[in-house]
């Protein structure tokens, strides 16, 4: 349970629902500020925006390492702004700006309630951006790895190849006039004594 808490499927499951949420919330807003006489074009054009808005999101969380400059700052920060957008969004939804007038505990929940949201969409906004570096650094590694452990299996193999070439060579003596293959140096040098080959015995016949 605790290995399942701690790994970016959680933090993926609640990215989405807090994105799905965004979209609603975005969705329903621009259904009542966009203009379009026809409800259902209205209504096609606010899910529509409201998925472009949330994909945005998305993606500029995945790829915020896009957004690095030279000396390695980000110069841009999306858990931040997402939260920000958020708590704007959800007081906007709250009609908490609307010049009509309520008791201040109307304030206060719609306030608290906005600013609790936005938070939680904040910290699993930042979450999810620490967690998905991580896990692009831990699959970098694992690359990597089999990389460095396929070069060390073929070095091994030539090393190996290397060897028998050596322990051949260690225990064949051919002779350097006839070229026969012997078993040691003793055994070489009798049987160059003797060669039919050997210029030294072709003078004494």
């Amino acid at each position: 349970m605790e290995k399942f808490l701690n790994s970016i499927t959680v933090v993926i499951i609640a990215m989405i629902s807090i994105m799905i949420a965004f979209t609603i919330k975005a969705a329903a807003l621009f259904y009542t500020l966009f203009e379009i006489p026809q409800p259902e074009l209205r209504l096609t054009a606010s899910v529509l925006f409201a998925i472009a808005a949330s994909l945005t999101m998305l993606a500029a969380s995945v790829n915020s390492k896009l957004f690095i400059d030279t000396e390695g700052n980000h110069k841009f920060s999306f858990p931040e702004a997402f939260g920000i957008c958020s708590l704007v969004l959800m007081l906007i939804v709250f009609k908490v700006f609307e010049p009509e007038v309520h008791h201040w505990t109307w304030y206060f929940k719609r306030i608290f309630l906005a600013f609790f949201l936005a938070l939680l969409e904040y910290v699993f906004s930042k979450m999810f951006v620490k967690k998905y570096e991580e896990h692009n650094k831990t699959v970098n590694r694992t690359i990597e790895l089999d990389k460095v452990q396929k070069e060390l299996n073929k070095v091994r193999k030539e090393l190996l190849g290397t060897q028998k070439e050596l322990q051949k060579v260690q225990t064949e003596f051919p002779c350097k006039h006839c070229g026969t293959i012997l078993k040691s140096t003793s055994s070489k040098k009798k049987h160059e004594a003797s060669c039919k080959e050997n210029p030294r015995n072709q003078k004494e016949n």
